[in-house]
Order: C-alpha cells, then structure tokens, then sequence
C-alpha cells in the first residue's frame, strides 16, 4: 500500500526558527516540498537562513510585536521553538521566567485572537517531571510546578509554559474547531547545530576531563535526535489541523489538541556511554580510556557544593555550570520515558538512530570548528 503523502499545513509561523529546534523544522517543512508557506519570527533572524523563506524580527515578550507578525502571517500553524538555552544555562529565574512563561502566554493568547491560526505547537521538555529520578515517565505523571531546589527553574518555567499552552484549548475561538493546542516534550536533544549537549560534551574532551567517570554509569537516560524532535512537531500540527477542520469542540478521547506528547529515540542508554561514542566521533581512542570512578554520592555532593559556592560567590547572580547539581543528577541517576502515546495518537517514529544522530552531530561541530580556525 502506497505511503500517503504529507499533507500541506498552508501557512505556517516557527517562532525561533533561526534556532536550533526551530531550524530543523523549517528544513523539515522545506524537504516535503508541498506548498506550504514558512514564515520564521524572532529577535534576531540573520542566522541559519534557508532559501523560500520569509524572515520577519518579532519579540516574543511584546505584544504588540507578536500582534503585528501575526496579523502580517496569517498563519494556519504557530511552532513555539523560543526558549533560553539549557545546559549551560543562560540567564536566571527571571528572564527564563520572562521568555518561556510570559512569551509563551502572549504568543498562544494572540494566535487564539488571530482568525487564521487553527493550530499551535510547543516545543516542551521531558523533563518536567516532579521527582529527582525516574524509569518510563509518561505524560500522566506529576510536573514541576514551583522549584524546590532553586536550580530548576528552567525545567519549572517550561513546565509552567507546557501547562499554559495545554489549556489555551479553545479559550477564544479563531477557527472552525478553535485554536488547538499541543505540546511535544522531547528527551535531551541533539544534532547538527547543537549549541547545549554535544558541544558541552566535547568541551569536556577538550579540557582533559575524560579521567574522571561520574556515578557507576548503570543508569539510563533517554536522548532524542533534533530531526525526529521536528518530524513529532509537523505530525502533530497535522492532528490538529484536521480535527480543527472537522470543526469539533469538544475533546474526546484520542484527540491531540490540549495534550502533551512524550518523544524520544526510544533508545535509552547510560549517559557515560552517549558520551564516550561522542568523543570517539571526535578522535579520542576508547581503548586507552580507563577513568577514575566518583561514587554518586559523592558525585551529587560535589554537585550540590558547587552550586552554594558559586551562588555565594556571586550573590546569587550565577549558576555552576559544568559541576552543578542538575548536570550531575544527568550522569548519575535514571530517567527514560514511555513514548507508547505519541507512537499510538501521532504515528511517530524515530527516523535516524542515536549512533547516526551523534555522527552527524559531532561532525557538524568538528566542522564548525575547522571552518572557524580558516577564517582566523
């Protein structure tokens, strides 16, 4: 039986499309090659520009800036890919607050206003859940709602936005069936144009830190590669469409809008393991790799040092990055997902594996690197 072919979503907006998540659907929306029209907004837009694409400056924060990109858009589909980086993080609780929970509230508010925009997608997080550790999460259990620890808050704020974008459901309705709302909550991302993991990765490998093995690596961790994190995105956008098409208002069982989605490679492995295949892609010889092993104890109680000493040493302004609690708590503890629920509602499937993702993804940063070291 003939594989059906992808059908156009019209008009789409990827809100942080110059970006890293956001790149990586607009080149998945140009490769199906079926008409639909790709619209990229954000602060700064020079960057990672494809051709067929318009570029329009917008900030998430303002409202007026978003009413006026979409107004000028009209989009059928909004991509919310906005969001600070992660590890390392960027910026404190305040402005992550500012740019995924504020942002958020006033894109999907005023896409609900916009009579052409049927669907809105957020590019969510995994790891939302509220506890330290886990084996196969799903979507039903507990999220973040405030943090605890202080050294959270990107996961809270992300969490506060998944919820915000989640009951935007038909608030105000703009289309045949009211704006639809989903939310995809990938595992720790990677790929080309990584600028978070595999860069902060090879950092390590750079700077001599392969000697040292945090935790006993008998944990698992799930990753997700950055291309199948956009196929999840376009498959969902595509439900919402059609049901918005099917002018339906009440939500029942097995329909998209107002959920959130669970995606990985489905391939969880230790995360010392990810990391030892990275640095092989970039020359380093495993056979003489025999590091010195840190019980998790003592890993997590290290982490935890790290954070009060740079919080004191800084009034609070910074965060420890490389020995940090949450970096550690990466290495040593366990957290895979059960993604039976975008498999079965979305049809989703990972499409490259984590060993090619992590090919293509070491590759593009070796070659970044050699294209710099030219121009110098």
């Amino acid at each position: 039986m003939a594989k059906e072919a992808p059908s156009t979503l019209g008009s789409v907006l990827v809100v942080g499309g110059c970006g890293f998540v956001g790149g990586h659907i607009v080149r998945r929306l140009l490769e199906r090659n079926d008409g639909t029209e790709i619209a990229v907004m954000g602060r700064n837009v020079d960057r990672n520009r494809q051709p067929g694409v318009s570029y329009v400056t917008g900030d998430i924060t303002s409202d007026a800036s978003v009413r006026e990109v979409l107004e000028k858009v009209n989009p059928r589909v909004v991509f919310n890919t906005a969001c600070p980086i992660s590890f390392p993080t960027s910026g404190g609780p305040d402005f992550h607050h500012k740019i995924n929970v504020e942002g958020t509230t006033n894109l999907v508010r005023n896409a609900a206003m916009n009579s052409h925009t049927a669907a809105f997608v957020y590019t969510s997080s995994a790891s939302l859940v509220a506890k330290p550790e886990y084996t196969n999460a799903t979507e039903q259990d507990p999220i973040l709602t405030v943090d605890p620890n202080g050294y959270k808050y990107y996961n809270t704020t992300k969490a506060i936005a998944d919820n915000v974008t989640r009951r935007a459901k038909n608030t105000l309705p703009a289309n045949k069936g009211g704006l639809r709302t989903a939310t995809i909550r990938p595992g720790s991302i990677f790929g080309e144009g990584d600028n978070q993991l595999l860069p902060s990765i090879l950092k390590q490998l750079d700077d001599g830190l392969t000697k040292f093995q945090l935790g006993s690596n008998d944990k698992k961790y799930d990753f997700v590669y950055v291309g199948n994190v956009a196929d999840a995105q376009i498959l969902a956008a595509e439900a919402l469409i059609k049901e918005s098409e099917a002018g339906k208002v009440a939500y029942a069982k097995g329909q998209v809008g107002g959920e959130s989605y669970i995606v990985t490679n489905d391939d969880p492995r230790p995360f010392y393991e990810f990391m030892k295949q990275c640095w092989a892609h970039a020359g380093y010889d495993l056979k003489k790799h025999n590091p010195w092993v840190v019980p998790t104890w003592a890993a997590l109680a290290l982490g935890s040092c790290s954070e009060w000493f740079v919080w004191f040493a800084t009034l609070g302004q910074k965060k420890a990055q490389q020995l940090s609690r949450e970096s550690v708590e990466y290495l040593c503890l366990n957290r895979t997902y059960d993604m039976s629920k975008a498999k079965e509602t979305l049809g989703y499937r990972p499409r490259v594996s984590v060993d090619e993702g992590i090919r293509r993804g070491v590759a593009s940063i070796l070659e970044r690197k050699a294209t710099s070291k030219k121009d110098k």
